[in-house]
């Protein structure tokens, strides 16, 4: 099956890097004008013109977390790169730390970007481009810390909450918006080789690797590829799911 998205244009936020990368590089390669979205203006610009070599793409820089910016950049990306058929939400802080030591403002900064921000980028999608033309597909970033409590040291209560709001967030949005045709559906990475736990020490690696029946971490592009088949046609009957992704850990109890 070879997916496609030629004449269609992607919005992805958190596309500077990591797994928002991967997913914006493969939308890119299968057809897609995207729109990379993300707050670090100088990396997003430079993974733009990376990305520019194979196909169209744009940087917008944005904060999720002021939600008054979210509807004028949409507005902005229509004009530039047309209509948005799909929105791929790979925009998050990735937060550890005990509950007992968990302040407010760290609360807040984390569920007004994962959640809040999240929320409302796809309210602006929806509104302005997605429910006039009755057609569209979203596909968040939840986690497998939004389906299950973690172990230390990736507990976090700010972060799981977060990423199951995501997740109810998902399905509440695919119940509401089917009758415009537009599905939602989200992804739940497990343990990713992203620039975070490259940072972890090799003894976490190993020990989080063994405890993966496939024994090894996922890699961002296969993260990209369930992302990007939930975003296509090739799904046109799902909509509301969470999607897990991470070798097996989850059904052991990772």
């Amino acid at each position: 099956m070879d997916i496609r998205f030629d004449g269609k244009t992607a919005v992805v936020t958190g596309g500077a890097r990591g797994i928002g990368f991967a997913c914006a590089e493969l939308m890119v390669e299968s057809g897609a004008k995207v729109a990379v979205v993300d707050i670090l203006g100088d990396i997003m610009d430079d993974s733009a013109r990376k990305l520019q070599a194979k196909g169209t793409v744009k940087g917008y820089k944005l904060d999720l977390s002021k939600v008054s910016d979210i509807g004028p950049t949409v507005a902005r990306i229509r004009e530039e790169m047309g209509e948005i058929d799909v929105l791929i939400q790979a925009a998050g802080i990735l937060a550890g730390g005990k509950g007992e030591d968990l302040t407010e403002a760290e609360w807040d900064r984390v569920m007004d970007v994962n959640a809040k921000g999240l929320f409302f980028m796809m309210q602006a999608v929806v509104v302005q481009s997605m429910i006039p033309r009755m057609a569209g597909s979203i596909v968040n970033f939840a986690s497998i810390a939004g389906l299950k409590g973690m172990k230390e040291p990736l507990c976090s209560a700010h972060y799981s909450a977060s990423k199951g709001a995501v997740v109810q967030l998902t399905k509440q949005a695919a119940v509401e918006w089917a009758k415009h045709n537009i599905r939602v559906n989200a992804v739940a990475p497990g343990g990713v080789m992203s620039e975070h736990l490259k940072g972890m020490p090799p003894e976490f690696m190993k020990d989080a690797a063994a405890l993966i029946p496939l024994k090894r971490l996922s890699k961002p592009e296969e993260i990209a590829s369930g992302v990007c088949f939930l975003a296509s046609n090739a799904a046109s009957m799902v909509t509301g799911q969470i999607l897990i992704i991470d070798g097996g850990g989850f059904v052991l109890g990772f």
